[in-house]
């Protein structure tokens, strides 16, 4: 899976990151890998082993459907599907560069898939908690297959210059700073499928 095509797009990531805060990489995976893990997500989609996503950390969280309405299912770091161990892999092979490039002291990852279903949508926030600055990058690749121009569910960045909006087209990888960078997801007007994560620091405290 890794090549030099793919080694170019960890580069670009490192230049993005470092202009402007944000990256992002179409194509960024090979096509039947993120089929694969489409029919691995749909699959737990399909047993009813996703949950409804909340907003705030530990005892605060609480789901309030008027900012938050997707539904989530957290990978367990100790009992990772094959599938699940290789993307894992990727997102070290990207954690390694940004701590070469920019210190940040990166450790870990955690992750889950996401799916919005329709009429679901997350309001403008900031991935990194006000309590806790362990979040440090957000990563996203989106499993969007067959999507029709207006299905919706756009991620929107806030910038210094404007909003952008993003096409959450199959095997695009966003990466962007969980504490610079606002944005969120418009409204869905059908299935949305992603892998949503983030690469953070050591939880010394452990908060």
């Amino acid at each position: 899976m890794f090549d030099i095509s793919f080694s170019s797009k960890l580069e670009r990531i490192i230049d993005d990151i470092a202009e402007k805060g944000w990256s992002e990489i179409p194509n960024f995976l090979p096509e039947d890998f993120c089929r694969s893990l489409l029919n691995e997500m749909i699959s737990y989609w399909n047993s009813g082993e996703f949950k409804k996503a909340e907003i705030g950390k530990g005892d605060s969280q609480t789901r309030i459907p008027e900012i938050r309405s997707d539904f989530i299912h957290w990978f367990d770091p100790n009992n990772l599907t094959e599938l699940q161990n290789q993307y894992h892999n990727i997102i070290n092979e990207l954690k390694d560069k940004l701590n070469r490039y920019f210190y940040l002291g990166l450790e870990d990852f955690e992750g889950h898939f996401a799916v919005y279903p329709e009429g679901s949508f997350y309001k403008k926030h900031l991935d990194q908690f006000r309590s806790q600055q362990l979040r440090q990058i957000t990563c996203i690749l989106y499993l969007n297959f067959d999507r029709k121009e207006n299905d919706g569910g756009e991620l929107r960045i806030f910038t210094d210059e404007g909003t952008i909006e993003i096409i959450p087209n199959a095997c695009k990888f966003i990466c962007f700073r969980s504490d610079q960078i606002y944005h969120e997801v418009l409204i869905c007007k059908s299935n949305r499928y992603s892998i949503t994560g983030w690469l953070r620091k050591t939880d010394v405290f452990g908060q």
